[in-house]
């Protein structure tokens, strides 16, 4: 099944917020597919993406630089 996620940057912080799409390749393994790696830098900003199977989403918050 295919569902819909919707991803939001939900306060104010300055850490950023980096939504990666990976995909199951022929042997089965998680790649990454750069060409839909989104970046949530604002607040409220907002990101669909879809999951199923072979498609997975990874959130992952990044720190501001020092």
């Amino acid at each position: 099944m295919t569902k819909k996620i919707r991803i939001e940057n939900a306060d104010t912080s300055h850490h950023n917020v980096k939504v990666t799409v990976q995909r199951k390749n022929a042997s089965g393994e998680w790649e990454d597919v750069p060409a839909e790696a989104v970046d949530i830098n604002t607040p409220t900003q907002l990101t669909e993406k879809y999951i199923h199977s072979h498609q997975r989403l990874v959130v992952e918050e990044i720190a501001p630089a020092a």
